[in-house]
């Protein structure tokens, strides 16, 4: 490359270097809107464990108490702090709610999280005998059950969630000392098993590599990418694959919360990663971290970070228990309940976000759902993690990259390599200028077998692009043609 082209090529990565990190950033700060009202006009009336929300200002409350005595769903529309719950509800708990469908009855059991969809969709993991899935409805008054639950089978469950594509995820917790799974069912319009004998076969299954409590989980709208987290180890696992194929642990995304905290009277904390939210188009993985179900000095810690979806950096901090304090002078104040803005007893479980991109968590012993609001724009992150897959164990017999197939192509086209020993893999696409168009993987950690990588370049020009694999050592290319 002569010298000009050379310094012009640089600026030009240098450019796109720092347009790519202007991206990343976050140019604002978090505060609360409101938090809804501890008293019995408003109040879900009990601890709040999780949330489902639907679209702005109506989300669906989960109460819950440790003790077994409450189990039960609170619809809001219209929210703020003083208005909008649908219904009367006992204050002080004291009652379990009911799937019913004809005669077929289930009680809520057991339920700690709860996860809600575009339309109006309540899906509830709930611990009865047969750790069913329960699927509600909020109408326009109440919430409302439907035909739809799953048995998930004897293991007990924790949290839920579901894709763009309505496919349900669901942890198991088999026990102390086990692995605990993601369970994977296809969607209640594609598997009549919903509304039917309700002992649907999972399309796939998701083995946690270390033991513990899966707390959370969350999935991009295809479900391509899937996000873990085990509250007992710290970490979050990010795993790529679809439903149909089944998932690989992606070892470039790293996660472990490190946070820990001596608290005003002395008492040691160690919070851990709980709910889980994945923000569909801006691409930003968020994780509520807190003390587990902690009175006292568990209310000086709760945060919720926002995370970059490829590698699990660490973008942004909403610091829940520092806004309570800053608010009132405390930790634990709430006078009656009705300061409209502050829960005054952070315990933040699970957060979720709404179409504006508004997010929501909930305090467990503060009894609210809080609304946050962002001062600046949310960046949008490319996510270039992608479907990786495995095609067979076989040990190759060296490292190869294969020739896209099809090619050319419009506008996906999958690419096969073969790692003949373990080793980080890095897969990139660079345009025929050597501009970076896309990470496929990032220094990933792959088993020595064969893979195949699906490459969408939907939204690029026609033209001719390179794709170089590496392992650190040796370094392979091929030219693709894209063609519209």
């Amino acid at each position: 490359m002569k010298f000009g082209h050379l310094i012009k090529f640089l600026f030009v990565l240098i450019i796109l270097i720092a347009i790519s990190t202007q991206a990343q950033q976050f140019n604002g700060t978090w505060s609360c809107n409101y938090a809804t009202y501890d008293d019995e006009s408003n109040g879900v009336g009990i601890n709040v464990s999780s949330l489902g929300v639907i679209k702005e200002n109506t989300f669906v409350a989960l109460a819950y108490s440790t003790n077994g005595g409450t189990d039960f769903l609170v619809g809001y529309t219209n929210a703020d702090s003083a208005k909008g719950r649908m219904g009367f509800y006992p204050y002080n708990g004291g009652w379990h709610q009911h799937w019913m469908s004809g005669f077929d009855d289930v009680e809520m059991t057991g339920a700690v999280s709860i996860f809600a969809t575009s339309d109006s969709l309540i899906y509830v993991a709930n611990n009865d005998p047969s750790r069913n899935v329960l699927v509600f409805k909020l109408g326009s008054d109440s919430v409302y059950s439907t035909d739809y639950r799953i048995s998930t089978g004897s293991d007990s469950i924790y949290t839920v969630t579901v894709d763009g594509n309505g496919i349900t995820y669901v942890s198991t917790y088999p026990g102390e000392g086990k692995q605990g799974q993601v369970l994977v069912f296809n969607s209640i319009t594609k598997d009549d098993n919903w509304s039917g004998l309700h002992s649907p076969t999972a399309m796939t299954r998701i083995t946690i590599p270390d033991t513990g409590i899966i707390r959370g989980i969350a999935a991009n709208s295809n479900g391509s990418v899937v996000y873990v987290s085990n509250y007992s180890t710290k970490k979050i696992y990010c795993y790529t694959g679809s439903p149909a194929t089944g998932y690989t642990l992606y070892s470039g995304f790293n996660f472990t919360l490190t946070d820990t905290l001596t608290s005003v009277g002395g008492t040691f904390l160690s919070p851990g990663p709980w709910g889980l939210s994945f923000m569909n188009t801006k691409n930003i993985l968020f994780v509520a971290c807190a003390n587990n179900f902690m009175l006292g000095a568990g209310y000086e810690y709760g945060r919720i970070y926002a995370l970059n979806p490829n590698t699990g950096e660490i973008l942004n901090n909403l610091d829940c228990a520092k806004w309570n304090y800053d608010q009132t002078g405390g930790y634990n104040q709430r006078s009656g309940g009705t300061v409209g803005n502050v829960s005054g007893y952070t315990s933040p479980y699970n957060v979720a976000y709404d179409e504006k991109f508004n997010l929501y968590d909930q305090s467990y012993f503060g009894w609210t759902v809080d609304k946050w609001l962002f001062s600046g724009t949310l960046p949008t992150i490319p996510l270039t993690i992608t479907s990786v897959e495995k095609t067979n164990n076989l040990v190759p017999d060296k490292f190869n990259l294969s020739q896209n197939y099809p090619n050319p192509f419009n506008p996906t086209t999958t690419i096969e390599f073969s790692v003949n020993k373990s080793s980080n893999i890095s897969l990139s696409v660079y345009d025929i200028n050597g501009r970076l168009i896309s990470n496929l993987i990032n220094s990933a950690y792959f088993n020595s077998g064969n893979y195949t990588v699906t490459f969408d370049a939907s939204k690029l020009a026609s033209g001719t692009y390179i794709y170089i694999l590496t392992n650190g050592v040796e370094k392979l290319s091929k030219k693709m043609s894209l063609i519209k």
